[in-house]
């Protein structure tokens, strides 16, 4: 969330990445795409998403506008955007092309002191979340 952005308490996208690589051993490739990278980085991350292959990429706010990726069929919020339609971008990512067997899917990562925010969202947009907890 914002507030945990603000306090420092939320992780850092390549504390994520370092996470992920772990949990995978290797069997799928982590790129990252984040504002602090130069533009070269950044093109060299799309260039490997748009191959193809076992990609995940994590993304900052910067994939939420402006970028092509019409084969991505997954996206996780791990933080939730600061506004509905900010959230309205990033879930537009998915599935750009008209696929007929593939389900498009937004995952948000939240604490419960921030779905009111999801739900908030939701009224906005016009859409209903399936939520599962894990504790």
């Amino acid at each position: 969330s914002e507030k945990s952005k603000k306090s420092g308490k939320a992780p850092s996208a390549s504390l994520l990445i370092d996470f992920l690589k772990t949990s995978y051993q290797g069997d799928l490739d982590v790129l990252l795409l984040e504002d602090k990278m130069n533009f070269n980085s950044r093109a060299a991350s799309l260039l490997e998403v748009r191959k193809g292959g076992g990609y995940l990429l994590v993304a900052t706010d910067i994939a939420a506008r402006g970028f092509d990726l019409p084969e991505m069929s997954h996206i996780y919020n791990f933080d939730l955007p600061r506004t509905a339609i900010d959230y309205l971008h990033r879930a537009g990512r998915t599935c750009r092309k008209p696929f007929s067997d593939i389900n498009c899917t937004v995952t948000s990562i939240i604490v419960p002191d921030e779905r009111f925010v999801l739900q908030r969202y939701e009224n906005e947009l016009m859409f209903d979340c399936e939520e599962l907890i894990i504790s």
